[in-house]
């Protein structure tokens, strides 16, 4: 007498009177994985192939993605693991798939960004610190305009462009100050110009 017809780990008396599922069925409700497995280690529901709702089969979740069948958002970005997988081709291990400091969920329902693309508007600056500077991450051409605050003399720029626009060439330096590169200049012209007088 075998006590597990379909083999899948559970006696046909505890499919009976314990679980409901079928002991003439490995996979009662078709999800990719055994009633025993779902049981004895997965913990999921035998009954539904979706334990958690989320638009993925417990089998795709623990065969396929690696996400938790038990919970709906297994990075808790907002988005459900389903939605990630099939619509937003984002990570659904990663809250924030492209790394830019804006959730995924973020990106899709707040700032219409691309959350797999870590600066959207190609304009050099990343969508979080667009986000923090309260730029456009839409619009690339304000990305290093008026949108920066110039705090007076002494303050460093941090990036290579100064308020109109101009390439500072990366050099640090500060708001009202002569770029070095430019003061280098400067004063290769002033000792040239003094040689040519002395001649």
């Amino acid at each position: 007498l075998d006590e597990d017809t379909d083999d899948d780990g559970l006696t046909d008396g505890e499919e009976v009177d314990e679980y409901e599922t079928d002991p003439l069925d490995e996979d009662t409700d078709d999800d990719g994985l055994e009633d025993g497995t779902e049981v004895e280690y997965t913990e999921t529901d035998p009954l539904d192939a979706d334990s958690d709702d989320d638009g993925l089969d417990d089998g795709e979740e623990v065969d396929e993605t690696d996400t938790d069948p038990n919970d709906a958002d297994s990075d808790d970005d907002g988005l459900d693991d389903g939605t990630e997988v099939n619509e937003t081709d984002t990570d659904p291990n990663d809250a924030d798939s492209d790394d830019d400091g804006l959730d995924d969920s973020t990106e899709v329902v707040e700032t219409d960004t691309d959350p797999n693309d870590s600066d959207t508007d190609d304009g050099g600056v990343g969508d979080g610190d667009e986000i923090d500077n309260g730029t456009d991450p839409n619009d690339g051409s304000d990305d290093w305009g008026s949108g920066w605050e110039d705090d007076g003399p002494g303050e460093e720029l941090d990036f290579g462009l100064n308020d109109g626009g101009a390439y500072l060439g990366g050099c640090g330096c500060t708001h009202g100050g002569t770029p070095a590169g430019a003061a280098w200049l400067a004063l290769a012209g002033l000792l040239l110009g003094l040689r040519r007088r002395r001649s």
